[in-house]
């Protein structure tokens, strides 16, 4: 008889009644797990704008732009800056640049302590070729607030996430410093944009966060996705870089590096076109 078999067998010859209980127990746990796991705790605001994220980062932004939609429809206009932000990012990877920048600037009127509005502003900013100066400034706001909140990161241990922040900021500049014609400038802030993307992941494949039995319970493989999105996006800003540089091998680099690593899709998908248009032997 199997060892589960046999010490349900000696436990049924002590007290058979208990039998049902302590096979309940773990049924229920796994079955909180999962509402956890699918928001059901949560207001259905946010589990909406939860649906719209799995959706933008999958590659699909006009099923995001819906659930942000909805999203905001159910809140007051001061609570609204998240779901604002995610909507602009959906209407950005449509194309949809001045609807985006109008939704990023009741945002940031709003005030968004996170740094992802900035974030996306200077994106935009770097896309439309707008204003490189405020693109640097919105780049900045951007590392600063959220190196602020990395004390809560749950995702990676050590220093990671600010450095893949970091790297991140000095992608950015690149791009506007290229605009501005200052290119030795530039060459400097993607030279540091390498260093500490590359030290991001040595850190990572040492240090893991001390998180609890219920958050990894809870999030599931969502941490393994987050950690591999981060370091997937870091290389896509890098891969942008080279390329505003006119360095079309170390961008085609990094963007091989970002199809390899990304698992919700949006960044792989623009990895692959990027792929595609550079000269065949890239």
């Amino acid at each position: 008889m199997a060892p589960l078999g046999i010490a349900l067998a000696h436990l049924a010859q002590w007290n058979v009644p208990l039998i049902g209980p302590l096979l309940t127990i773990p049924v229920l746990a796994g079955a909180y797990v999962i509402y956890l796991r699918n928001m059901g705790h949560c207001p259905p605001a946010i589990r909406l704008r939860r649906k719209g994220l799995d959706s933008l980062l999958a590659g699909k932004p006009g099923k995001a732009e819906e659930c942000f939609r909805e999203s905001m429809a159910m809140l007051d206009g001061s609570d609204q800056v998240r779901s604002l932000v995610c909507l602009a990012d959906a209407l950005m990877d449509q194309g949809r640049y001045e609807e985006s920048r109008e939704c990023l600037v009741r945002a940031l009127g709003l005030g968004d302590p996170t740094g992802s509005g900035q974030g996306s502003m200077a994106d935009l900013l770097l896309l439309t070729r707008t204003d490189p100066e405020k693109a640097i400034d919105m780049a900045e706001q951007s590392m600063e607030l959220g190196i602020h909140r990395s004390r809560r990161d749950i995702y990676f241990g050590g220093g990671v996430y600010n450095d893949l922040l970091c790297a991140r900021y000095w992608a950015r500049r690149v791009q506007a410093l290229k605009q501005l014609g200052r290119r030795a400038e530039a060459e400097q802030a993607i030279g540091r944009a390498e260093r500490l993307v590359e030290a991001a992941k040595t850190e990572a494949r040492q240090t893991r966060p001390r998180n609890s039995i219920l958050v990894k319970l809870i999030l599931g493989g969502r941490i393994a996705n987050h950690r591999a999105l981060m370091v997937a996006t870091a290389h896509w800003k890098i891969g942008l870089a080279f390329l505003a540089m006119e360095n079309s091998s170390k961008a085609a680099d990094h963007f091989r590096i970002t199809r390899d690593t990304d698992r919700m899709g949006k960044y792989r998908r623009l990895a692959k076109q990027q792929l595609k248009l550079l000269p065949p032997r890239f």
